[in-house]
C-alpha cells in the first residue's frame, strides 16, 4: 500500500515511486514518525486533520479509534544531532484526541510544517538545514509544487530575506504560523525536512523516477535571481581581466592582510574586490556580484556558502585555518566539486595562523586535522575563532593557477555568450 494524493491505494512495482506519493511506516494510522535518520525526524499525517497555532497542537483522530490516543513531539527542523540549535526550534506535538475546536480555515491542499529557526540567520545554516531540504522534500513528496509551506519559528527578516525563494517551492501561500490564532485543517501532510547531508542532494537517496542532484539546486537559484543580471550582462571585452571575489570577514578567521592580498591578486591579474554582505543586503545583489564573477576566495566560513551563486567552471579557493581541513570539505569543498567548480583548497602553516605562539606545538599540528578536536570539543571556540595572515609568497602560486583557470573560464564564457 502507498500513500498517493487520491489516498491509499496498491500500485504495480513500476508505479510505486511516481509523482505525488508518499509511503508511511504505518499506513493504518493517521499519525505515525520515522526517527530513525542521523539529521531528522519525519512524521507522517495520514488523514484529515486539524492545527492549533495557539497550543502548537495537531489532531488526527485514529479511525481505529486508539486508546489511550496516541501522541507524539517533533522539532522540525533537520539537526536534531546538535542540541543547541534544537533549542531554538518550537516543538509541534501531534495526536489522535480530537482538539475539541472546530475549524476555521480548510485547505484543499497538503501541507509541509517546518522550522524555519535552530541556527536559521546564519546564511550556511539557511541552505543547509533550510532550503535544501525543503527543496528534497518537495521534491520527493509533493509533485508539481502541490504543497501549502506552514512554518514556525518565521521570523519576519527571513521572509524578506527570502522573499524572491521560498514561493519556488509552493503554488500556494505559506501560513507563518507564529501569526496564526485560528484553527487550519488539511487532508494530509508531513511534519519535518528530509535532509542528505550537508549541502547535498542525493539522488541515490530518492525514489521519485525524476532524480535531482545539487545542480537542479543550482538552477533553481539561478532562474530565480539569475533572469535580469543574463540578460543585462554584457559579454566581456577583449583582454579584461577576470573578476575575483574576497569574501571577506570582520569576526574571527578574519583575513588579517586583506588588503596585501588583494594587491597581490591584482599583480597577478585578476581585477579583484573584497565583499562581505551584510543582513540587509539583498540575495539579488549577492547573487549579481557572485555569478558575475570568475574567481572567489575565502577563509573557511558561512559566506563561503555563496559558492551556490557561482557558475559551473568558475574558480573557487577556500582558505582553510588549522584544523578544518575536514569541516571545509564536509561544507564546502565537496560541494564545490558536485557543482562543477575548480576547486583549490589551501591548508595554512602553522606560521599563518593567529594561534602561532599562544598554544604548544602539538595542538597546531596542521597533519592531526580533526582528533584533537573529536577527542576534546572545549578546543572548538579556539580553533574556530583564529585569524588568518597569509604567506603571500606561498599563496600566490595558488593565485597563479586560480588566474589561469579563471582566464580559461572567462574564455569559454565569452564564447558562449556569442
Amino acid at each position: 500500500m502507498v500513500w498517493t494524493i487520491n489516498g491509499w491505494a496498491d500500485l504495480d512495482a513500476e508505479e510505486e515511486i511516481s509523482d505525488g506519493k508518499w509511503e508511511s511506516p504505518e499506513p493504518t494510522w493517521s499519525i505515525s514518525c520515522d526517527r530513525s535518520h542521523f539529521e531528522y525526524d519525519l512524521c507522517y499525517i495520514n488523514r484529515p486533520f486539524a492545527y492549533d497555532p495557539k497550543a502548537s497542537m495537531l489532531s488526527s483522530v485514529d479511525p481505529t479509534n486508539s486508546t489511550p490516543p496516541l501522541a507524539e513531539r517533533i522539532l522540525p527542523y533537520p539537526r536534531k544531532w546538535q542540541h543547541n540549535a534544537m533549542e531554538y526550534v518550537r516543538e509541534i506535538k501531534l495526536t489522535t484526541k480530537p482538539l475539541g475546536s472546530p475549524c476555521a480555515v480548510t485547505h484543499a491542499a497538503p501541507a509541509l510544517i517546518f522550522s524555519a529557526g535552530g541556527f536559521t540567520s546564519n546564511i550556511f545554516h539557511d541552505f543547509n538545514e533550510g532550503f535544501i531540504p525543503l527543496y528534497v522534500t518537495v521534491h520527493e513528496f509533493f509533485a508539481g509544487r502541490d504543497v501549502i509551506l506552514a512554518i514556525v519559528n518565521c521570523s519576519g527578516w527571513w521572509l524578506d530575506k527570502y522573499a524572491d525563494l521560498i514561493p519556488r517551492f509552493s503554488r500556494h501561500p505559506i501560513i507563518n504560523l507564529d501569526r496564526e490564532t485560528a484553527v487550519h485543517c488539511f487532508p494530509k501532510a508531513i511534519v519535518g525536512l528530509m535532509s542528505h547531508g550537508p549541502m547535498t542532494v542525493d539522488p541515490t537517496l530518492q525514489r521519485r523516477p525524476d532524480q535531482k542532484t545539487v545542480r537542479d539546486f543550482h538552477a533553481l537559484l539561478e532562474s530565480t535571481y539569475g533572469q535580469r543580471q543574463r540578460r543585462s550582462r554584457p559579454p566581456p571585452a577583449p583582454n579584461s581581466r577576470p573578476q575575483l571575489v574576497l569574501m571577506s570577514r570582520t569576526t574571527h578567521r578574519v583575513l588579517l592582510n586583506q588588503d596585501e592580498f588583494l594587491q597581490a591578486a591584482k599583480e597577478v591579474g585578476f581585477d579583484a574586490v573584497a565583499f562581505e554582505p551584510a543582513r540587509d543586503t539583498p540575495m539579488r545583489e549577492i547573487f549579481r556580484i557572485l555569478h558575475g564573477s570568475h574567481a572567489m576566495v575565502g577563509v573557511h566560513g558561512a559566506g563561503l556558502t555563496n559558492e551556490l551563486f557561482l557558475r559551473r567552471g568558475a574558480v573557487f579557493v577556500q582558505i582553510v585555518p588549522i584544523r578544518n581541513s575536514w569541516l571545509g570539505d564536509i561544507c564546502y569543498g565537496k560541494l564545490a566539486v558536485r557543482l562543477g567548480l575548480e576547486y583549490m583548497a589551501y591548508d595554512i602553516g602553522v606560521e599563518e595562523s593567529s594561534l602561532y605562539g599562544q598554544h604548544p606545538r602539538e595542538m597546531l599540528d596542521p597533519n592531526d586535522q580533526g582528533g584533537m578536536l573529536m577527542s576534546n570539543w572545549s578546543h572548538w571556540d579556539m580553533y574556530m575563532n583564529q585569524n588568518v595572515s597569509l604567506d603571500l609568497g606561498r599563496f600566490r602560486r595558488y593565485l597563479e593557477r586560480a588566474y589561469e583557470k579563471a582566464k580559461l573560464f572567462m574564455l569559454k564564457a565569452s564564447h558562449r555568450h556569442r
